[in-house]
C-alpha cells in the first residue's frame, strides 16, 4: 500500500470499526466471584452460536526465580496432559470432537487458555476446564516426556536462532534484578533440573481461582453458565495467595554493550532502553511512538535504514506492555556488509529528531489510528472480546480498562510523544546488542 492512500483509509477503519463495537458496552459485563475467590465475566454475544471461554492466571516469568525459570510455561503444557478424570490427549480430542479449537499461551505477566465451541457444548468446556484448574495430574513419565519437549523447544527456537540467542542476552544484560532478566523459556539447567515436587507447589499456588478470572462471551443464558461455573468451580478450594514481586528494577548507570561472534550468514542488531509499565501515563506516548518508528514501510527507521541507507533488510520492535517497567526494543536485520556502527548512528539521529521536535501531525495520527483501528477490531468477535477483558484485568489491574484504553491514547497531545521519548531514550538507559558472523569485522 502507498503511503498517500493510508491516513483516509485507516480514518475509515477507525470509523468502521467504532461504529461495530459500539454495542459492546461496559454495562453488559456481568461480574460475579465465588467464594473461592474466582472472579467470573459474562458477556452476552448471540451474533453467532459460539462460546468463548478463556481463563487467565496471574502467573508468568515475572513470578518465577533462578531455578525455576521457565516453570509457568512448562505448566501450560503440562494442564494438556491429563488429570485422574481425563487422559492425556482427552481435552484435545474432546474439544475437537465438540466442534471446538483451543490454544494457551505464556507472557512475562501472565498464562491465558483460550476456547472456542458451539454453545452447545458449554457444559462440557467448563467442566474440563475446572478439572485442570484443580487437578492436574503431573504424572512422572509424561512430566519427563514434557519436560524433554520444552528442551527441545529451547533449543530450535532460542540456541538455533542468532536473532533469539542475541535477543537473551540483550534482555539479561539490560535488566540485572528484575524477573524480566530471563525470557519466558527459560533457563536450559532449570528445565532439565525442576523437581516435581517444585512444579506442584508452584502450580498449587498460582494456578488457583483466586488467582485467575474466568471469562465467557457469546450465545449462553447467563443464570445457566453461572450455574455451571458454581458447579464446577465451586468445589475447587481457595489457594495461599502468592507471594508479591517486590524486586524493582535499580537505574542503569550507562551504556551497556553485548558483543556476540558466532557462525552466521549475517549480522543481528538491537538496541534496548528501560521504558515505563503499561499502567504508566508515559506508556501510551511511547506505543504511539513506536508505530511512527517501526510500522510499516513508511516509518522512520524503514525509510532510513532500509530504503534510503540500504543497512538493513528489516525493522522492527516496540514497547514491553507490561506490569512492571520493561523495554523499548529496537531490532534490526542488517544487511551482510553493513557497517554497524553506521546503523547505530541513523537510530540515534532519527531518536534525536523526536526528542527535539517531536513527530510530524500526519505521522501522530497515522499512530492513533493504527493503534484504534486495531483495538476495536478485536472487539468485533467473541474471542477478541474476551483477550481484552482479561489483558486489562492481568495487567491494568480491573477489566473496566477495556473500555476506557483507547480514551488515554485519545487524550495524548503531540508534545508529550516529544516528552516521553526524553526520558526513555538517554545514553545511560541504552543496551546495545550485536551478532557478528564469526570472520567478520573486528
Amino acid at each position: 500500500m502507498r503511503k498517500r492512500f493510508v491516513p483516509a483509509l485507516l480514518l475509515a477503519v477507525v470509523l468502521s470499526a467504532t461504529l461495530a463495537v459500539a454495542s459492546f458496552r461496559k454495562e453488559e459485563v456481568k461480574v460475579i466471584t465465588l467464594d473461592n475467590g474466582l472472579k467470573v465475566l459474562l458477556v452476552e454475544d448471540h451474533a453467532i452460536p459460539n462460546v468463548a471461554l478463556y481463563t487467565f492466571f496471574r502467573v508468568g516469568s515475572r513470578n518465577e526465580r533462578p531455578g525455576l525459570t521457565g516453570v509457568s510455561h512448562f505448566i501450560e503444557h503440562m494442564m494438556f496432559n491429563g488429570s485422574p478424570k481425563f487422559g492425556p490427549g482427552d481435552f484435545d480430542r474432546r474439544m475437537e470432537f465438540a466442534g471446538g479449537a483451543n490454544n494457551a499461551f505464556t507472557g512475562n505477566d501472565m498464562t491465558g487458555y483460550t476456547d472456542w465451541f458451539p454453545a452447545a457444548a458449554l457444559e462440557e468446556m467448563v467442566a474440563m476446564e475446572a478439572d485442570r484448574m484443580q487437578d492436574a495430574s503431573f504424572d512422572p513419565q509424561v512430566l519427563e516426556s514434557e519436560r524433554g519437549v520444552i528442551a527441545s523447544e529451547r533449543r530450535m527456537g532460542v540456541e538455533n536462532s542468532n536473532e533469539a540467542i542475541l535477543n537473551e542476552n540483550v534482555l539479561a544484560t539490560a535488566i540485572m534484578a528484575h524477573p524480566y532478566h530471563w525470557d519466558v523459556i527459560g533457563w536450559m539447567s532449570d528445565i532439565l533440573g525442576w523437581r516435581r515436587d517444585e512444579i506442584l507447589a508452584y502450580y498449587k499456588t498460582y494456578y488457583a481461582p483466586n488467582n485467575a478470572v474466568l471469562i465467557i462471551v457469546g450465545d449462553f443464558v447467563p443464570d445457566k453458565a453461572l450455574e455451571l461455573v458454581r458447579r464446577y468451580y465451586g468445589p475447587t478450594p481457595r489457594g495461599t495467595p502468592p507471594p508479591a514481586v517486590i524486586t524493582v528494577e535499580p537505574p542503569q548507570m550507562g551504556t551497556k554493550r553485548v558483543l556476540i561472534r558466532k557462525e552466521a550468514q549475517a549480522p543481528r542488531f538491537q538496541m534496548v532502553w528501560h521504558s515505563p509499565a503499561a499502567s504508566d501515563p508515559d506508556f501510551p506516548p511511547l506505543a504511539l511512538l513506536e508505530n511512527a518508528l517501526l510500522a510499516g514501510k513508511s516509518s522512520r527507521l524503514y525509510k532510513r535504514l532500509v530504503r534510503e541507507e540500504q543497512l538493513a533488510i528489516a525493522v522492527g520492535g516496540g514497547a514491553d506492555e507490561t506490569i512492571d517497567p520493561k523495554l523499548f526494543t529496537i531490532f534490526v536485520q542488517p544487511r551482510p556488509d553493513a557497517d554497524l556502527a553506521r546503523l547505530e548512528a541513523v537510530i540515534e539521529e532519527e531518536l534525536g529528531k523526536v526528542k527535539k521536535d517531536g513527530l510530524t501531525e500526519a505521522e501522530f495520527q497515522k499512530s492513533l489510528n493504527m493503534i484504534r483501528s486495531g483495538y476495536f477490531f478485536g472487539l468485533q468477535s467473541i474471542n477478541g472480546k474476551a483477550g481484552a477483558l482479561g489483558q486489562a484485568e492481568i495487567l491494568y489491574g480491573s477489566w473496566e480498562k477495556a473500555f476506557s484504553r483507547m480514551d488515554d491514547y485519545a487524550a495524548v497531545k503531540p508534545e508529550r510523544v516529544a516528552e516521553a521519548a526524553r526520558k526513555v531514550f538517554q545514553d545511560g538507559n541504552k543496551t546495545v546488542g550485536t551478532l557478528v558472523p564469526t570472520g567478520g569485522e573486528k
